[in-house]
């Protein structure tokens, strides 16, 4: 595969080389002196990501015979009184259809902060700084953020153009004897993400077997017993960092997930449950009126609402 990268900086041509390695494609990157249309140093989103697509179209311009064409762009954004460093992809395909990734936002120091808010130059006070001071070595490669926004780039691709299907899935709504309801959260997940139990239906098993499988292998405990079963398949769309999540995993990844959900009642007790730490990095109980604070992927919650409605109706 060709990429036309619109830089002829070194580190960032490597970088494009990782990130396409981690999802199994070999990958000629051509690298293209190109011009941002931007500043040197963009102080917001909207600017940021204007340089990538800008990057990516002239690379275009330059080298016209290839499978795609990139730009990436690091800037600067101030949110709630915090400034971040921030990353883009913009991905072109032979079509012309472009997709934009971005990379996890990583807050600055303070001081260092304070002096960009002054005028002076990231890359110069960044450097300075890290002399004297333990600082995320990702502020100065930008080579992880840079990794996810060029992947993200390239699952909004597959997403359009990759033909991707559904994973069948099973998942568990499990409630106590006292009315609590059971979430987890993956390892996978960030600190804040949390979801039900479940996972993929194996091949020749019922719904019924897999979900108390996965119930099982995930949670470590057998007293899990059906009591509903939602009437509809529930579909829903990944974001784009789980679409390559799972490529890494497995060489294979989908758009998205259809789910059949369970109504599970939990007849043990709190310490019967020994979490699989490969998949799971924690539970919490918590009551009905809380469930929303939790579930905060997008449609989540209304698709648990519903279901829960449904079953206990």
């Amino acid at each position: 595969m060709k990429v036309v990268l619109g830089s002829i900086n070194e580190d960032k041509r490597e970088i494009v080389e990782k990130a396409y390695k981690e999802i199994y494609f070999n990958v000629k990157v051509v690298s293209v002196k190109v011009n941002s249309g931007i500043t040197d140093q963009p102080l917001d989103r909207e600017t940021t990501k204007k340089g990538a697509i800008n990057r990516a179209r002239e690379a275009k311009k330059v080298f016209q015979k290839a499978d795609f064409w990139l730009g990436l762009e690091a800037g600067l954004n101030e949110c709630y009184k915090k400034m971040y460093l921030i990353t883009y992809a913009c991905l072109i395909d032979p079509n012309g259809n472009e997709f934009i990734g971005k990379g996890e936002k990583i807050s600055l120091p303070d001081e260092v902060s304070g002096k960009i808010r002054r005028g002076e130059r990231f890359g110069k006070v960044i450097r300075e700084y890290s002399k004297d001071h333990k600082v995320d070595e990702n502020l100065i490669t930008r080579a992880v953020s840079f990794i996810q926004a060029i992947q993200n780039a390239y699952a909004s691709y597959l997403k359009r153009s990759g033909n991707l299907g559904y994973r069948k899935k099973v998942a568990a709504i499990i409630i106590d004897n006292k009315d609590n309801f059971l979430i987890d959260q993956l390892v996978s997940y960030g600190q804040n993400h949390w979801s039900i139990p479940g996972g993929g239906i194996n091949e020749g098993e019922t719904q019924e077997q897999a979900i108390l499988r996965e119930l099982k292998e995930e949670l470590g405990s057998d007293k899990f017993k059906i009591i509903g079963k939602s009437r509809g398949i529930y579909k829903y769309e990944w974001p784009s960092s789980s679409i390559i999540r799972r490529l890494k995993m497995e060489n294979r990844t989908w758009r998205g997930q259809k789910a059949q959900i369970f109504l599970i009642k939990f007849d043990g007790e709190r310490g019967d449950l020994n979490l699989d730490s490969n998949e799971v990095r924690k539970v919490k109980w918590v009551k009905y009126n809380k469930l929303e604070d939790y579930l905060v992927f997008p449609g989540q919650w209304r698709m648990i609402e519903s279901v829960i409605k449904e079953l206990q109706s």
